[in-house]
Parts: C-alpha cells; structure tokens; sequence
C-alpha cells in the first residue's frame, strides 16, 4: 500500500508542476501580445496617439 501512496504522491506533484507551467506560459503570452484598442477596436500599443 505504502508504494501505492508514493505514486499517488509523485503523480499528484507532477500534476501540480505542470499546471503551474501551463499557467506561466499563458501568462507570458497575455503579457507580450498587443492589446486591442477600446478607442479604434485595432492592436497597438497602449499609450498610442489616436489621429
């Protein structure tokens, strides 16, 4: 029984690394794509002039 808690342990942590990878990379790319405009409905950069 006590091998079976180990792997359960072991699964259970990998499970938990992963996830945490997962989430950095989806955090990465939402904090280095262009944002959309409120103002013209494009992607640019925030503070870009509106002629």
């Amino acid at each position: 029984m006590t091998p079976l808690l180990a792997l359960l342990a072991l699964a259970v942590g990998v499970a938990a690394g992963l996830a945490v990878l997962v989430v950095d990379e989806l955090r990465w790319e939402a904090r280095n794509r262009l944002p959309r405009c409120t103002t013209c409905g494009e992607q640019h950069h925030r503070h870009a002039a509106h002629r």
